[in-house]
């Protein structure tokens, strides 16, 4: 069993993070190089215009400044995009939101690059913009893109809602709006690119997808993949916003150009405004139920803005579709979700990938027909949650379905416990709770596959060659753990090597809560095949058959003679090395959409595995300030089993932060300037100072049979329930039911 303690070893807790707090950890912008250049970026001011004109004959001229690109010195494709090629690199004769890339500066000194940047001229045709998805759907619209606003429309259905709601006794008609999200993390956006004299390039990315990334700069340059090589240092965190961040290509753009080594700087401002966000999105949801609480229609409609350009914005909101109804049992349900686009900042991949905003409406849909029935908010889910071998509305077979029971006899005794608590004079206290589902894996008919290497080094070691990026989140200590057990040696002897395109198997995109399943799978093939290597090079040295020979705990043994010691594994190792050869097995494991997966959605539509939690938060409000203080929470999930408990106290303690965020303070709204909030100062992140006073984690254990050890995801339920689990406990305290996140304190003050 791999569930580790608080004990856990010094060697474990060095892997993970010694590096980083030392600072000895090396991220992009820490990489040295000779004659480095700098690279700007020239940015629209506008929500949307046409170029009329770019003047930069005088720019030219100042000393220290290398070039300046627009679109027309791109020598492959003018656009790129992860499903839809509709974004182009440098604006191609019209902008469509404030912050898109103009044009590119390259200078020797970043002080040069700005000054040049700043002083190019460019004549523009401002033109009406469009914010609202709804209002971009409407007849007379203005068009974000000549071909309409309307990038995706999902309809799921089943059963009939027409005699689905003629059978309900109750029914109730809201509308629900969540807001666009900056992902936060500490490290901005970067990437380093160094053109070599033998025509081929390396590229240094702060990355989810380095392959990918490959792939696109190929792309834009017309140069093939082979003569490219992405390398991922540390990464300061990720949260979905380095899916699709486009500075690699800028990079590897002004380094061929320039031929020699650049790095464009990011500020924080050009990161709020040029790479993508949470979507916001607008949820109408109308749901009937039996009086005795019996869920029995559902009808929504989802319009999700997904700026300028499409980004991850379709797969957003597929998922986001399959979640629309929750975790709940209702015969018959109709929903629409559409993927439009507007004039704003690009919504694109964040953690939860449309899961949280569904949650908040669901959830608290759910308390408030609670109310309306006179009912206990927690037995009207229970009577609702799915049931061992019930399917989604997709038609999915659901995993692990018990656990929803588990969870709420959790939330039931958590929710009791909190009660007791007496609120500060002056204050109202309340408790509330959430339930939650997250879907696994990037869907159906979508390439969903995880390569990964183990090599065997001469002194019996092995190195571990992940094809996946380690965000922050631990996922290079869980492939370590994992291929630790699987090999049967201890973990100090499992090194993990930098990610490099040129060496390293594809595996995959860091994202969509599947990464320990997924890697994890294909590391204990990778055993298997390493194991196997070794007994045939072992029986290549000893001249004995394979099949009389066997591997325990990183040691050869002849099964003839029980009696005598076995020999190491370094003893055959170092002699194949000796002779350049390599011992090693690859595993590759792809996620398992079996031949019973439902094939009447579009592509990367249904997804087949799910995670399940839940929270329950005490709130404190003052009813005169509207100030809202969270003062615990008890956050509960189901792991399958776990791999390394930090490793998921840490995803569930940042998920429950970023969860916070989302429900009270977090917005990047228009403001009255026509600008964008754009700063840490003006949007407002929780900090150490606003967490709760005690955030209990309470982890069960459901194995998912599938999983590696029973293993599945963490990375991204852990804030899907936060924000209305807030919601409902500040309704259990104030009789105010808030419809928006974030939740203001003008919503909630009496004054």
């Amino acid at each position: 069993m791999l569930t580790q303690n608080k004990s856990m070893s010094k060697t474990e807790l060095q892997k993970n993070a010694w590096t980083k707090v030392t600072g000895a950890a090396r991220y992009v912008n820490d990489i040295a190089f000779e004659n480095l250049h700098y690279a700007v970026v020239l940015r629209s001011p506008h929500h949307h215009a046409r170029i009329i004109k770019i003047d930069s004959r005088d720019v030219l001229a100042i000393d220290g400044v290398d070039a300046i690109l627009t679109a027309k010195d791109i020598p492959g494709k003018l656009y790129y995009g992860e499903l839809i090629e509709d974004r182009p690199i440098l604006a191609d004769g019209k902008v469509r939101f404030m912050g898109e890339p103009i044009a590119l500066v390259i200078a020797k000194s970043l002080q040069i690059a700005q000054r040049a940047r700043d002083a190019i001229k460019v004549q523009y045709q401002v033109m009406d913009a469009v914010f609202d998805p709804l209002e971009a759907l409407a007849g007379d619209a203005i068009l974000v893109h000549d071909s309409g606003n309307l990038v995706s429309h999902y309809e799921i259905s089943q059963g009939n809602i027409v005699p689905g709601f003629a059978e309900s006794e109750v029914i109730l008609d809201e509308t629900f709006h969540v807001p666009r999200v900056y992902p936060g993390y500490l490290e901005i956006e970067s990437s380093t690119a160094e053109w070599h004299e033998d025509g081929t390039m390396t590229v240094w990315v702060s990355t989810q997808e380095p392959f990918t990334d490959r792939r696109m700069i190929g792309h834009v340059l017309g140069l093939p993949e082979e003569k490219i090589q992405v390398k991922v240092p540390a990464i300061g965190g990720a949260f979905g916003g380095k899916e699709d961040s486009s500075l690699h290509i800028l990079a590897a753009l002004g380094a061929w150009k320039i031929k020699g080594a650049v790095r464009p700087i990011n500020r924080r401002e050009e990161s709020f405004l040029a790479h993508p966000k949470r979507h916001p999105a607008f949820l109408h949801y109308r749901l009937g139920a039996r009086r005795d609480g019996t869920l029995t229609a559902l009808q929504a409609e989802v319009y999700l803005d997904t700026g300028a350009y499409a980004s991850y914005g379709p797969a957003v909101g597929s998922l986001l579709a399959e979640t629309i109804p929750g975790p709940y049992r209702i015969p018959h349900i109709k929903t629409d979700t559409y993927v439009v686009y507007t004039n704003s900042p690009i919504g694109g991949a964040m953690r939860g990938f449309g899961s949280p905003q569904t949650n908040f409406a669901y959830e608290s849909l759910m308390d408030m027909l609670a109310e309306k029935l006179e009912l206990d908010p927690a037995e009207l889910r229970r009577k609702n949650i799915w049931q061992p071998g019930d399917r989604a509305y997709t038609r999915v077979k659901v995993n692990q379905a018990e656990s929803l029971g588990k969870i709420l006899d959790k939330v039931e005794q958590e929710r009791e416990r909190l009660r007791i608590a007496p609120a500060v004079p002056g204050k109202v206290s309340g408790v509330g709770f959430a339930l939650a589902m997250q879907t696994m894996g990037l869907g159906f008919r979508v390439p969903d596959d995880s390569a990964n290497r183990i090599e065997w080094l001469p002194d019996g070691r092995v190195l571990l060659w992940i094809g996946a990026p380690d965000l922050g989140q631990g996922l290079s200590i869980a492939a370590a753990q994992i291929t630790a057990k699987a090999l049967e040696i201890d973990i100090s002897q499992v090194d993990v090597a930098e990610i490099d395109t040129g060496r390293s198997p594809d595996g995959g995109i860091t994202c969509a809560s599947r990464m320990t399943y997924l890697v994890g799978n294909s590391i204990i093939i990778a055993a298997r095949e390493a194991i196997n290597a070794l007994l045939e090079e072992a029986s290549r040295v000893l001249k004995v058959p394979k099949h009389k020979l066997h591997y325990e705990r990183g040691t050869i043994y002849q099964q003839d003679q029980p009696d005598k010691k076995g020999l190491p594994a370094a003893e055959f190792i170092s002699r194949a090395v000796e002779e350049d050869r390599i011992i090693q097995g690859l595993g590759v494991f792809s996620f398992p959409y079996g031949e019973e997966t439902p094939g009447h959605l579009p592509v990367g539509m249904p997804h087949v595995l799910f995670c399940f939690g839940a929270q329950v938060a005490r709130v404190e409000v003052d009813p005169e300030l509207g100030k809202v203080e969270v003062k615990e929470i008890v956050a509960i999930n189901d792991v399958g089993k776990v791999i390394n408990l930090i490793g998921v106290e840490g995803q569930i303690e940042g998920g429950v932060s970023m969860g916070l965020g989302y429900a009270l303070s977090e917005n990047m709204a228009l403001k009255q300037d026509g600008t964008w909030v754009s700063s840490l100062s003006e949007y407002l992140m929780p900090t150490a100072m606003d967490m709760p006073q005690t955030l209990k984690s309470i982890i069960l254990e459901v194995p998912e049979e599938s999983g590696p050890f029973g293993a599945k995801g963490i990375g991204e339920i852990t804030l899907v329930p936060t924000a209305a689990a807030i919601a409902n406990a500040i309704y259990d305290a104030t009789r105010i039911r808030a419809k928006s996140l974030p939740i203001s304190p003008e919503v909630l003050s009496r004054v």
